[in-house]
């Protein structure tokens, strides 16, 4: 009688019975999930002449000319500088899989800023034979995953729609717990976290702006929006022309007597007016001085523009910048106003460019299978070989004419 062992180097009968049973458990005690499945990176720009992005279209890894199978799939990658599948492409068909999770109580992390939610990452199994048996294969990174059970059907709003809860796949892998006695795996564990209102999954979820679509029911971005303008325009009427917050400083008031100042900002003169009258005047200097006293205040005029600090225990403590009265609320507040809203252009002979621009829209990157042949005997570059574009050349070869 030959030794009893459940190992075998092909997938037995053993498998196969302890697989049904196992799949059985899924379709029994699993919850439905719908699978948008990841296709690969949305090439239908074609080639845009960046080495760095292929033109899977024509069947080819960068090159404009070469024709083959049409079209991206998992395995591509749309940037190849930044590793990126910025524009992706999903089936426009939907699976229904079984996966089983443990479900945890959705807690506020309160030790942070805000609120954060600090275990909304779900770990869900699934069958592997059943999945790839419907999909075609298995989960993998990109994939974006909905489930019906967490829908909230009971909205405050009567005439809002509910929605079914969306994850994007993080990670895949084999469960540790999936394997059986046969040592093969039934089971397969992916890394699930919430879908965001971002360009990678814009073919499932829309534009906010399109009436009916998932992001118009689903992203805040159009609030978060509003609430930022909102906070902005508040804050330019409350400051609208920048003048600087002295009057609890200085103590501004209306006076009608000379103000001797001696050596320090300022000049005498008879203020019969608020805007006039600059309150107390103050020393100034490059320096602070070496006897200092609890409470002084003190402009360094070096800083530009000038600063104001006040003598507090052993230290000089920064109030405020004297910043021009022309400076809105947003100019002071966004040190890059200028320069992340600029609008300005450049003339170059009879064209007009923008000044604002993307490095990556300015400096192209270049291939470097194309070139000329270099001779031995002088550095002359105009000679041009007879190659066609695209063929490659050995930076090795030297012409020997």
């Amino acid at each position: 009688m030959p030794r009893l062992s459940l190992w075998r180097e092909h997938k037995s009968n053993d498998y196969k019975f302890l697989d049904r049973s196992i799949k059985e458990q899924f379709h029994v005690g699993g919850t439905g999930v719908y699978v948008h499945k990841y296709l690969g990176p949305d090439d239908s720009d074609g080639y845009t002449g960046d080495p760095s992005k292929p033109n899977y279209l024509a069947g080819d890894k960068g090159n404009t000319e070469k024709s083959g199978p049409s079209g991206s799939n998992e395995t591509h990658i749309q940037d190849l500088l930044f590793l990126e599948n910025r524009d992706r492409k999903y089936d426009p068909d939907i699976y229904e899989l079984r996966g089983v999770y443990n479900v945890g109580d959705q807690d506020f992390d309160l030790t942070q800023f805000g609120l954060f939610l600090a275990n909304d990452v779900v770990f869900m199994t699934f069958h592997i034979n059943d999945m790839v048996e419907k999909l075609g294969r298995r989960l993998m990174p990109g994939d974006v995953v909905e489930l019906p059970h967490l829908r909230d059907d009971l909205l405050l709003d009567e005439d809002a729609q509910s929605i079914n809860k969306f994850y994007v796949v993080q990670d895949a892998s084999r469960g540790a717990e999936g394997y059986s006695q046969t040592w093969w795996p039934h089971i397969w564990r992916v890394k699930l976290s919430p879908m965001s209102d971002a360009q990678e999954y814009r073919k499932i979820l829309g534009y906010s702006s399109e009436e009916g679509s998932l992001a118009d029911k689903m992203s805040t971005f159009e609030q978060e929006l509003n609430i930022s303008d909102a906070v902005v325009d508040a804050a330019e009427a409350a400051d609208p022309i920048g003048v600087p917050l002295k009057d609890h400083l200085f103590g501004n008031a209306l006076r009608d007597e000379s103000v001797t100042t001696g050596g320090v900002v300022g000049d005498s003169a008879n203020f019969t007016s608020y805007e006039d009258y600059l309150g107390e005047s103050v020393q100034s200097g490059v320096a602070f001085p070496a006897n200092a006293f609890e409470g002084q205040f003190f402009v360094r005029t070096d800083f530009d523009p000038n600063r104001l600090f006040v003598r507090r225990g052993s230290k000089w403590v920064r109030l405020y910048d004297n910043v021009p009265g022309t400076q809105s609320w947003t100019n002071r507040t966004y040190n890059g106003d200028t320069f992340i809203n600029n609008s300005l252009t450049d003339s170059v002979g009879n064209q007009e460019f923008p000044q604002k621009q993307g490095l990556s829209k300015v400096v192209l990157p270049k291939s470097d299978n194309y070139g000329t042949q270099q001779t031995s005997s002088s550095t002359d570059t105009s000679y041009v070989d007879d190659l066609t574009v695209g063929q490659y050349v050995d930076p090795g070869y030297v012409d020997n004419q």
